[in-house]
């Protein structure tokens, strides 16, 4: 799945509207509100011995993964609806690289061909924009999925597919990440490597998340098989839900060689407020469940670095008089080297 990852200076914020009375949008900034309050009333200083910057802070990467996104349905009791779908999004193996330098980052990154879970069909497609930055004890992130077409898994041991190229998922997010013991522990040492790790340390973190989908079908249920009509004809409606994440979690960072190398795993859950708009019946706010797990590691030079990242992401939603599960595996390896400064800005501006 090509992605497309700004990590400096670019954020952009999506706001998810909310109900009447106690919207999403309320529920998210007083929560940001008080954390930033108590931020702001302790202060704030790196402890030098525990994080570290390098000489050279731009760098350029080059990296390669393979990600996989499915969503399960399950019936729920006394609802006929038909039962274990299993929907794939065309997500395979990529390459790509990025150049970071002073405020601006540069990247791309391509699909790997014959990789994709649609081998014979290149009408369905899966795309993806993540931006990032962190600043001192938070960690900021947004970004959008469109999955062009999905893939219903028929038989699992013969891998036959039933392709539905005019079903289409779209979802949008806003990620906030407060790091409780930022003065020792850096995320972005454990994550990208772009500062270094001296002593082993880890972190409780909390994360609130607005979070936005929804299901489309072009044309009709009527074009497809029997079996899938009453699937179908529940995502004819464009089913749509707005959702609130608040999740809690820990991650440790073991180092060894005063930092060289190090281990990352990290384990995050919590509940979810989610509120169904489309279609009208079953609008009521209703308690789901979230969980992610991490693990990096790798090595952190002064000149060269590379790590490996992996992560497993697990949502549940009641969707369309079912259980809905969205499924998120990653696993990638990067490499990078870290490059100085030029005596003149480029262009005046870099």
């Amino acid at each position: 799945m090509p992605a497309v990852y700004c990590q400096k200076n670019i954020f952009k914020e999506i706001l998810i509207p909310g109900g009447k009375r106690y919207s999403f949008s309320y529920l998210l900034f007083s929560i940001i509100g008080i954390i930033s309050f108590c931020s702001v009333n302790a202060q704030f200083v790196i402890d030098s011995s525990y994080i570290k910057r390098f000489e050279k802070e731009n760098d350029v990467e080059v990296y390669t993964g393979v990600t996989k996104t499915s969503f399960r349905f399950r019936e729920l009791a006394n609802d006929n609806f038909v039962s274990q779908h299993k929907l794939f999004a065309n997500t395979s193996a990529y390459t790509g690289f990025t150049i970071d330098y002073n405020w601006l980052s540069i990247g791309f990154s391509k699909n790997i061909p014959n990789t994709s879970v649609a081998k014979q069909s290149t009408s369905i497609k899966a795309v993806s924009l993540h931006l990032r930055k962190t600043h001192e004890k938070f960690l900021f992130e947004a970004g959008t999925d469109k999955y062009r077409g999905l893939i219903l898994q028929v038989n699992r041991r013969q891998r036959e597919y039933e392709y539905y190229d005019e079903l289409n998922y779209r979802s949008y997010f806003t990620r906030i990440t407060y790091i409780f013991n930022a003065e020792k522990f850096s995320l972005n040492a454990a994550r990208n490597y772009s500062l270094l790790q001296a002593k082993s340390a880890g972190s409780f973190m909390a994360i609130v998340s607005p979070f936005f989908q929804r299901f489309t079908l072009k044309g009709g249920a009527s074009e497809y098989e029997e079996p899938d009509s009453v699937f179908l004809t529940e995502i004819s409606k464009k089913p749509t839900s707005v959702n609130l994440l608040v999740s809690g979690g820990y991650t440790y960072n073991f180092v060894f060689n005063d930092g060289e190398w190090s281990i990352n795993p990290g384990i995050f859950m919590g509940p979810a407020i989610q509120k169904n708009i489309k279609p009208k019946e079953g609008q009521s706010l209703k308690l789901i469940a979230n969980y992610q797990l991490v693990l990096n590691g790798g090595y952190n030079g002064q000149h060269f670095y590379f790590h490996v990242n992996a992560v497993y992401n697990n949502n549940s939603y009641h969707f369309m008089n079912s259980k809905m599960s969205i499924h998120n595996r990653g696993i990638s390896l990067t490499c990078g080297y870290r490059m100085g400064k030029l005596k003149n800005k480029i262009f005046g501006v870099l």
